[in-house]
């Protein structure tokens, strides 16, 4: 891990700072929350699955700290959650301990508390171990909030992601990027990060839109190729995080060396192009007046079609070769359900080859799905395109998806060359 830091900021917000105090609160929170899980599990005789919760002890008392604004500081975060780990165990085992013995339909003898005793020791030994192993395996949230000047490099190098997650291009493109775009997954929608202008919102699942200005970002850390890179402010703030492996990342890269924004190791490779790339040609009036309709390819309409006839024909097949009033009610039911499916499936796989289209008259476009879902929208609309499993996506310039383009067309060329026209590239 680089060990970096942007000298012109060294001192943390006091409202960041957090305090000892919030910590231990936070952290007695998270114990009672572990202890309750643990009883409740116990409760419904899930004895071995509360003793394993122990190594996410250490996770639910970190985010508890990080919740309730411990102090940022390495070795506070450290002793405070490691001392609750350890004592959410000792609390665990010793309310195990006495419940066993209130529940006991029989007085406890000598015996019997000697072999108690024994039973505590070692499950506590097991308990407390387990919870310091979790503790040092799930510790990277609770480092990167403790260990704040460093705390983009740890996200930035934390793994998991696969080894080309996060491959950073050699070059960069020749053109200057366009005021709008948006950095995304290929093949799936959640995680966004908008460029619009000069102000970036990161767009995620279940989080509240982050947006803030250029001007707000410290720098950019680039990560190893299974972790991602971090855009941080100058109290060293997650700002958002993208991968190289993104949708227009490559894009984003050249966007903020533009902007004079420190990246920390950037490739030698990377530069900005000589000069501004031209403006695109104003659209033709043969254009504006274009009107095509693109249909499936005939080979793929024949496979659907094809498909549809053969589903269609092991309904019937079922209905006509099996005797139902020879057949107990379950197996009657059953066999329907197959065969109303199959019929079902075939009628739609017969329709796809004849709904699926993309039509174009002048600015506007009517793009029908194989389930015969429609979407009208001019041309104008679309901001930007991206290419996933099967389908060409077009995006509005809120970066919502507008249509999904079938990618088994036919005249594929013709439908670029219109895009194009328009300034828009597939």
């Amino acid at each position: 891990m680089p060990d970096y830091f942007n000298s012109s900021h060294n001192k943390i917000s006091p409202e960041l700072q957090g305090s000892v105090l919030r910590g231990i609160l936070g952290s007695v929170t998270g114990i009672i929350v572990c202890i309750l899980v643990m009883l409740l599990c116990a409760l419904f005789q899930m004895s071995s699955f509360s003793t394993m919760l122990q190594l996410f002890t250490g996770l639910v008392i970190g985010w508890f700290y990080r919740l309730f604004h411990g102090r940022r500081s390495k070795t506070a975060a450290y002793v405070t959650v490691g001392i609750c780990t350890v004592l959410a165990s000792v609390l665990w085992v010793a309310l195990l301990a006495l419940l066993s013995v209130f529940v006991s339909p029989t007085p406890f003898t000598a015996a019997d508390w000697g072999r108690l005793c024994g039973e505590i020791w070692e499950l506590l030994l097991l308990c407390v171990g387990l919870g310091m192993v979790g503790f040092f395996l799930t510790r990277r949230s609770l480092l990167a909030y403790a260990d704040w000047k460093r705390g983009p490099w740890h996200i930035a190098y934390a793994g998991g992601n696969g080894y080309s997650y996060n491959l950073l291009p050699e070059k960069l493109p020749n053109v200057n990027p366009p005021a709008y775009f948006a950095v995304h997954s290929r093949f799936a929608s959640g995680t966004q990060v908008i460029v619009e202008g000069s102000r970036l919102r990161w767009r995620r699942r279940l989080h509240k839109d982050c947006v803030f200005s250029v001007h707000d970002i410290a720098g950019v850390v680039l990560g190893p190729g299974n972790g991602c890179n971090v855009l941080y402010d100058k109290n060293y703030q997650v700002l958002a995080k993208f991968a190289g492996s993104m949708e227009h990342a490559d894009l984003m890269f050249l966007w903020l060396l533009q902007r004079e924004i420190l990246i920390v190791n950037v490739p030698a490779g990377w530069h900005s192009p000589a000069e501004a790339s031209p403006e695109p040609e104003p659209v033709k009036s043969s254009v504006l007046q274009q009107q095509f309709i693109l249909r499936l390819k005939r080979s793929t309409r024949i496979g659907f079609t094809g498909i549809g006839w053969f589903l269609l024909l092991i309904g019937l097949a079922l209905l006509l070769v099996i005797d139902l009033s020879a057949v107990s009610m379950v197996d009657r039911s059953a066999i329907i359900i197959v065969m109303l499916a199959a019929m079902g499936m075939g009628i739609v796989y017969l329709r796809i080859g004849k709904v699926c289209r993309v039509e174009v008259k002048g600015e506007q476009m009517r793009v029908v799905s194989r389930f015969g879902r429609a979407a009208e929208f001019s041309v104008r609309d679309v901001s930007s395109v991206s290419r996933s499993l099967g389908w060409i996506v077009l995006y509005d310039r809120e970066f919502k998806i507008l249509a999904k383009v079938d990618s088994y067309l036919e005249d594929m060329e013709r439908l670029k060359e219109y895009m194009a026209s328009y300034g828009i590239k597939m």
